[in-house]
């Protein structure tokens, strides 16, 4: 009875009038599991940018909404993952939050809802709302992607609140001009847009009975792809920030081939500098700390890494130099990958550096 409620609140509240977008809304019931191959979608196309770009998904298909907010101290934060992925009970759906108190405190939780789990996504216009756990986490999306509101109410793990998102940044993906024809998929196994490069977040909650409350940075995207992906990589690093008026967000991926490709998306007052990806040492994304490896030389050999240098050279329009410093490092996922938040500065070579601050992760390699 308490899920045909949410089902019926989802789509009461989700689907409004089809007069107000020129996009149709659109309802997911995931992961809608079937046999045999599936259905990829691999570019922007004409529907919802922040849709399910699985429909249906068989055992070895992934697709995940990721949400994060960092406090302006570079102390605190907050990331929220509701995923279909292959677990420990078959494919199925689950949700990830992780919180970093200013403390140091961190809170790691996760809850594996298997093959009978549903998470409910409902579109309007380029915007997603969804509903995972029967209520554990929802979020509902603007259809402009203005602004995102988060509502966390996870009795298992005594965890409840809001996180509002109100964005800076327009959509884009990795390795080709934003718009309807744009590829999505970054390897053939990895999809990747971003509808929140850079946001202003507000967030309320509270863990047990602590309190964790501050303003700073927000950040949404997706991922998907239709086979396992940590087969296929060797390494990965990825990270957003915010110094100044530059918003930034790069990754380093490296496959088992090791066919490297780096991406950046880089704004000054939210208009674009820069937005592609290479093979080349145009975009450089590089740890530092003490016997730093590179690649790493076993899974999640992070806890040695201070941060990490970032320099980007956009030719016509010059160098850029970022530096992330690291406040606190996490171990994700179960040792999966590794989590850092910080500092962050810099900006166009030459000029005074912007300061803010960043989040950023490593993942793999895998099976060492």
């Amino acid at each position: 009875m308490v899920q045909l409620k949410l089902i019926t609140i989802a789509l009461t509240t989700f689907l409004l009038p089809l007069n107000i977008q020129a996009k149709p809304p659109k309802n997911y019931i995931l992961p809608n599991i079937i046999e045999g191959p599936v259905s990829i979608e691999t570019q922007v196309g004409q529907g919802s940018y922040d849709r399910a770009y699985i429909q249906t998904h068989n055992e070895s298909s992934y697709e995940w909404w990721y949400f994060d907010a960092i406090s302006s101290d570079g102390k605190s934060s907050i990331v929220l993952i509701s995923l279909v992925t292959l677990s420990e009970l078959g494919q199925g759906t689950e949700l990830q939050g992780q919180i970093v108190t200013p403390e140091g405190e961190i809170f790691s939780n996760r809850s594996d809802y298997g093959p009978e789990g549903k998470l409910w996504v409902s579109t309007k216009g380029d915007g997603s709302s969804g509903i995972i756990g029967n209520g554990d986490f929802t979020w509902i999306g603007q259809p402009d992607l203005s602004q995102y509101v988060l509502n966390v109410n996870w009795p298992e793990k005594e965890m409840t609140g809001t996180i509002t998102l109100i964005s800076n940044a327009s959509p884009f993906v990795g390795c080709d001009a934003f718009g309807p024809d744009a590829r999505t998929d970054t390897f053939w196994w990895f999809n990747w847009i971003n509808l929140m490069g850079d946001a202003v977040a507000i967030v309320d909650l509270k863990v047990g009975d602590k309190k964790i409350a501050f303003t700073g940075n927000g950040y949404h995207d997706k991922n998907w792809g239709p086979v396992s992906f940590p087969s296929y990589v060797n390494y990965w690093y990825w990270g957003h920030g915010r110094a100044g008026d530059y918003s930034l967000v790069w990754s380093r991926i490296v496959d088992k081939d090791n066919i490297t490709i780096s991406s950046a998306w880089l704004t000054e007052g939210g208009k674009i500098i820069h937005s592609t990806c290479v093979h080349d040492d145009s975009i450089q994304v590089i740890p530092f700390g003490n016997n730093i490896t590179i690649p790493p030389n076993r899974p999640n050999n992070t806890n040695n890494i201070d941060g990490f240098d970032i320099n980007i050279n956009t030719g016509e329009r010059g160098k850029y130099q970022f530096k992330f410093d690291s406040n606190q490092w996490t171990n994700g996922n179960q040792g999966n990958y590794a989590r850092w938040i910080g500092n962050f500065k810099g900006g166009k070579v030459g000029d005074e550096p912007g300061i803010g601050v960043g989040i950023t992760e490593q993942m793999g390699p895998f099976g060492i």
